[in-house]
């Protein structure tokens, strides 16, 4: 295939494009203040109906002259989080984006934004006094934008792994992510509102941080909610008896996993050989199993999951698709629950269970919880699993927002830029919370809702906004800004 060419013609600024098989193309950026970000102002009125720049920068120390400032701490932070949202994640992209038609409508400015070193500046002069405040803005925010008091307040924590390539302080070797990185703690309503965001060293003690975000969280909400029960889950990172002991001392209800060691692995031993006795009653072969439902050869394992994967990828299209074989594998699923009292917990807890059996063999889960009603099944699958939704918040915070640009030498920069990421996902949720898109990722919701190709047009007494005529999503637009 020819390659395409770009020819320079007559005309200053004019670009000829010849594409094999096309009518003669010519190409002209004269087009007029024609701005990809048409949907900007969604992020506005969302910023205005949650007060989230003004609340912030009032935690703010602006330490500079006050005769020779050119851009207020406002408009830099509005600056910063509109263009995380929008994808510009770095502080270079300010350098070309200053200069929009757009961004600078949406800030309020009509001479150029701020440039990327009074920008990285800003980020810079952060500092604990101001990132603590932040912390709290995060709480407060959810508390005051939800109108009526929640009779019970449901929280997932999660760390994740944000991955340092520099010299940044406090960077540590985390042994779990096996490399240098910081590891943020999250905590997320049952919503995917982030209430809670802290940037910590790689191998710092979660369970100590986790207590402390908890006590803090915890204060704040009863303030304002006294009679609202909270509720937490979280992964067996957070299994410990310190951390449950806070949580039961504070009247909070849990559901948090635990990895199975031999203990467990007893109670459970007569529900995994049930499960085994059915499976292998319907003509399926299954590994061998020893004491307490474990592999009798660790390696059966490997090689049925490696059977099972073959069987799916080599399928013909008459055998099936691979969902299709998968959702029409046997699977045997049981529950059940024992009290268990661990050396170092200071009474016995209650522990749930799910055993799910397959051609692989048995994969046994474990939940210790306080909540004393309630079946095993109904506690795993309703209160437990939805936990697992809070990993695609965290996948929007990394992936499409890029909150893992931690490159900053001080580690209260990072925090910061840590809490610019939040808040501008903070933006994105509000406005698809009010606009029912609340399952749209903060990808898609950036591709249909903000890249928008516009016309603007300054005028004496007011802008005009052209929207491209063409524009795929403009009923969806249209119930964006009026619902928000």
């Amino acid at each position: 295939m020819r390659q395409s060419k770009t020819k320079s013609d007559n005309k200053q600024g004019q670009m000829r494009l010849d594409l094999p098989n096309l009518k003669p193309i010519v190409l002209e950026f004269d087009g007029g203040r024609v701005c990809s970000d048409g949907g900007l102002l969604l992020l506005r009125k969302a910023d205005q109906i949650l007060g989230l720049a003004e609340n912030a920068c009032s935690s703010i120390t602006d330490e500079r002259r006050s005769g020779a400032i050119k851009h207020k701490a406002i408009e830099m932070f509005r600056q910063r989080i509109y263009g995380i949202a929008a994808g510009y994640e770095d502080c270079n992209d300010a350098s070309q984006l200053r200069f929009d038609a757009m961004h600078r409508l949406a800030i309020g400015k009509d001479r150029a934004l701020a440039s990327q070193p009074s920008l990285s500046r800003f980020e810079n002069q952060a500092d604990s006094i101001t990132n603590a405040a932040l912390q709290k803005l995060l709480i407060h925010t959810y508390i005051k934008r939800t109108r009526k008091t929640p009779q019970v307040l449901r929280l997932a924590m999660d760390t994740t792994c944000d991955e340092a390539y520099g010299r940044q302080q406090m960077i540590e070797f985390s042994g779990f992510y096996e490399t240098y990185c910081f590891a943020p703690l999250f905590i997320f309503t049952e919503d995917g509102f982030p209430i809670w965001a802290q940037l910590r060293p790689g191998a710092a003690n979660v369970i100590q941080d986790a207590i402390r975000a908890i006590k803090l969280l915890v204060k704040e909400i009863r303030l304002s909610w006294p009679r609202t029960r909270i509720e937490l889950t979280a992964d067996a990172g957070f299994a410990s008896g310190e951390f449950f002991d806070v949580l039961e001392d504070r009247d909070i209800t849990y559901f948090i996993a635990a990895a199975g060691h031999n203990g467990f692995q007893y109670h459970a031993e007569k529900t995994v050989f049930k499960c085994k006795d059915e499976f292998e009653a319907f003509g399926c072969q299954s590994p061998a199993l020893k004491k307490y439902g474990l592999y009798q050869n660790p390696g059966d394992r490997k090689a049925a999951l490696r059977r099972k994967e073959q069987t799916m990828r080599y399928a013909s299209k008459d055998e099936g698709r691979m969902q299709e074989l998968f959702e029409a594998e046997l699977h045997i699923r049981k529950y059940g629950e024992f009290s268990y009292s661990a050396r170092e917990w200071r009474n016995s807890r209650r522990v749930i269970f799910r055993v799910e059996y397959t051609m692989i063999g048995p994969d046994t889960r474990f939940v210790i919880t306080n909540h004393k009603n309630g079946s095993p099944r109904k506690l795993y699958e309703k209160r437990y699993c939805p936990r697992a939704q809070c990993e695609n918040w965290i996948k929007d915070l990394k992936l499409y927002l890029q909150s893992g640009r931690t490159s900053c030498q001080e580690f209260e920069a990072n925090q910061f830029r840590l809490f610019l990421h939040v808040f501008a996902y903070i933006l994105t949720w509000e406005v698809r919370k009010r606009a029912r898109l609340r399952a749209m990722t903060v990808e898609t919701f950036r591709l249909q809702l903000l890249k928008i190709g516009v016309l603007v047009k300054q005028r004496s007494r007011n802008f005009s906004l052209h929207l491209a005529s063409e524009f795929p999503w403009q009923e969806q637009y249209r119930i964006a800004w009026r619902e928000t």
